[in-house]
């Protein structure tokens, strides 16, 4: 299966879900961060907001609106290894990570931020 061929559907609500999860996520993620950044906010500030917004079984949701999705096109076999394959904390950050953080630092010493 070509997967550049193949496409996955999600219906509109689920998929307004997914995002409005993300944008949460990013804008609070963010927010915290600049926080943090000017002494208002420390690593108990974050727990305290995955603990009370509930993030892990909102991430999880989240996933499996995706999941479905895609092992409708690919099959749960398939879907399973892909997802088996992924790295997950504690293990060493994946090679995505380790570029967007050269992006990110190059990004901030041309003054972007």
């Amino acid at each position: 299966m070509n997967s550049r061929e193949s496409t996955v559907t999600v219906p509109l609500d689920r998929a307004i879900e997914v995002a409005r999860l993300l944008e949460c996520l990013t804008r609070s993620i963010d927010r915290i961060g600049s926080r943090m950044a000017g002494g208002e906010a420390d690593a108990e500030t974050l727990d305290r907001f995955i603990t009370e917004w509930l993030i892990g079984p909102q991430a999880s949701r989240a996933r499996m609106v995706l999941w479905d999705a895609i092992s409708q096109v690919i099959g749960e076999e398939a879907m399973e290894e892909i997802a088996e394959a992924v790295p997950k904390f504690p293990d060493a950050p994946p090679e995505e990570v380790r570029r967007l953080r050269q992006k990110l630092s190059a990004w901030q010493e041309a003054g972007g931020g």
